[in-house]
C-alpha cells in the first residue's frame, strides 16, 4: 500500500530492498526447518540438503533507501512470513502448490512469454 500511494518522484524507476535481516540461505533453511517442526508437529521433519557449487555469489541486502525515501522499517521477520506460509498450507489456501505454475516465478516466466 505504501508502494502504491508512494509519490512517483520518489519511486518511479527505482528499486528498493525491503527487509530486516540478512540471513544465508543455509540459514533461512534452518528457520524453516525449526518454524514448520513447531507449526506442523505431524509432518515429517525437514531435513536439510546441500550440495557443493561454483557460484561465488554472495547476497547482502541493505534496506537504507526504502527507509530514507519513504521511512519505512519492516516489522515481519522471515520467521512471521514462514509460520504465514504454515498456516496457509494446513488451511488449504495454497491449493495444488506443487504442481500449479503460478508458484513458480520461472514456469510463469516462460507461460507469460510463450503466450
Amino acid at each position: 500500500l505504501l508502494m502504491l500511494e508512494a509519490p512517483a518522484d520518489k519511486i518511479a524507476g527505482e528499486t528498493f530492498n525491503v527487509g530486516q535481516e540478512n540471513l544465508t540461505i543455509a540459514e533461512i533453511a534452518a528457520v524453516v526447518r525449526d518454524v514448520v517442526a513447531r507449526e506442523l508437529p505431524d509432518r515429517s521433519p525437514v531435513e536439510i540438503e546441500t550440495t557443493p557449487s561454483d557460484d561465488p555469489r554472495s547476497y547482502h541486502i541493505n534496506s537504507d533507501k526504502i527507509r530514507r525515501r519513504l521511512d519505512f522499517r519492516s516489522r515481519r521477520r522471515i520467521d512471521d512470513a514462514v509460520r504465514d506460509l504454515c498456516a496457509a498450507f494446513r488451511d488449504g489456501r495454497l491449493p495444488n502448490s506443487f504442481e500449479d505454475d503460478r508458484y513458480y516465478n520461472v514456469r510463469t516466466m516462460k507461460t507469460l512469454r510463450a503466450a
